[in-house]
């Protein structure tokens, strides 16, 4: 019984970031605080794995055909972890600003960004 005990620490939780790498391989955890009003902000915070390589090709179609809103709603959906899914998707519902916002930070941690400088040696 008390072997039971000492061991039940052992095993991540099943929400655990630990658990999540185990299932995904490696996940990223993306944070916003929104403001709700002058007073008031809710935080939102989702893991995410990483997207393959036709979810950034989808992302780059998307964006430049249809708009960066669905574009980014489509690149999270394919590349949330299961845990986050619905939660992220009742978020985008209320908060549809949420999408391009997480979207943007994601894109970047992946390395897609504007950031880039050139110079002619």
């Amino acid at each position: 019984m008390e072997d039971i005990k000492k061991n039940e620490g052992t095993n991540p939780a099943p929400d655990s970031a630990e658990a999540m790498r185990q299932k995904y391989g490696k996940v990223y955890k993306v944070s916003v605080t929104v403001p709700v009003d002058d007073e008031e902000s809710k935080d939102f915070s989702y893991h995410f794995k990483r997207p393959s390589v036709p979810s950034y090709d989808r992302y780059i179609k998307t964006a430049s055909k249809i708009g960066m809103t669905k574009a980014s709603k489509t690149f999270m959906l394919d590349a949330v972890v299961d845990e986050d899914r619905d939660r992220l998707t009742a978020d985008m519902e209320e908060y549809p600003g949420v999408a391009i916002t997480i979207g943007n930070k994601l894109t970047e941690l992946l390395g897609l960004t504007d950031g880039v400088n050139l110079k002619k040696l």
